[in-house]
């Protein structure tokens, strides 16, 4: 066995999702696009994300709430890799997850699906960082994240986290900073959540957007 497969078989990635079904994903843009063309945005972002992180590496998770069973995992070619999500809250949920992750593999990266301009160059990146700190971020612009990568995992880092508000990512840094734990950061970028954002992806990766 090569040193680059030794390698490989070493990290993990885990795509955070959720079931494609129409009134129930993007709900900020139904407004403005209605809930079947929110949700085949939905579900052109989840296979655009897919498609990334199997470039970056065969060892794939696809970690899905609430139904694992619908016709649009089923139909992919990575279905045999899918798994549900458990625990009552987010910070629950990706706890479980990256634990999970780290009791097989040195490193895990956990994405979700949001932050389309995340490519290969990114994770390769994040996995490096992973050998001098024990956690490696993505932030985003409304001050959440789009990525956490760990070698080694404690759920402290999400107590009194107020998800779904522009405090998430400072209130995470407050937490390590008073475990002491040492932690990355890349580059900031955006996420599509808001109508504006969507006209930003629609700019520039039309590819997502067209006849939508």
């Amino acid at each position: 066995m090569t040193r680059s497969t030794n390698q490989e078989s070493d990290t993990l990635i885990q795509v955070f999702t959720r079931t494609p079904v129409a009134g129930t994903v993007k709900t900020r843009l139904i407004p403005a696009l209605g809930p079947h063309r929110s949700c085949e945005l939905h579900q052109r972002m989840m296979l655009h994300t897919i498609q990334v992180a199997t470039n970056m590496s065969s060892n794939l998770e696809i970690w899905s709430t609430p139904d694992i069973n619908h016709g649009f995992f089923l139909a992919l070619s990575t279905h045999n890799q899918l798994k549900c999500q458990a625990g009552k809250s987010l910070s629950e949920r990706m706890s479980f997850a990256l634990n999970k992750g780290l009791k097989s593999h040195k490193k895990v990266l956990l994405i979700g699906c949001d932050c389309p301009t995340i490519d290969r160059v990114m994770l390769k990146r994040a996995f490096h960082e992973l050998d001098s700190h024990e956690y490696v971020f993505i932030p985003v612009e409304d001050g959440g994240f789009s990525l956490i990568g760990a070698h080694t995992f404690s759920s402290a880092i999400f107590h009194n986290v107020s998800w779904g508000t522009n405090q998430v990512m400072h209130q995470i840094r407050s937490n390590l900073k008073m475990k002491k734990h040492t932690w990355y950061e890349l580059p900031t970028l955006w996420d599509v959540d808001e109508i504006t954002d969507y006209y930003r992806l629609e700019k520039y990766m039309p590819q997502l957007t067209r006849e939508l």
